[in-house]
């Protein structure tokens, strides 16, 4: 269960911890709407993690290690 820590900070299953700016997820949010297919932002500190977004919401984090983990609240 990967979690959203505050608007712009996720958490995946394996532990590891993502911090964006929230103008960053804003616009991924606002530009995933406009789109049919589900968007993802990398995560720069380590390439192999991706936050997935879609119909304006967060909705999965893409682990190499877990695979795609659905984002199921906050914490």
């Amino acid at each position: 269960m990967a979690l959203e820590l505050i608007p712009s900070s996720f958490r995946c299953d394996c532990g590891h911890e993502f911090d964006f700016c929230e103008g960053t997820v804003r616009g991924m949010k606002d530009d995933s709407k406009k789109r049919r297919k589900p968007m993802q932002l990398i995560d720069s500190e380590d390439n192999k993690h991706l936050i997935e977004f879609a119909k304006g919401e967060t909705t999965a984090v893409i682990c190499p290690i877990n695979g795609r983990c659905k984002i199921t609240g906050w914490a």
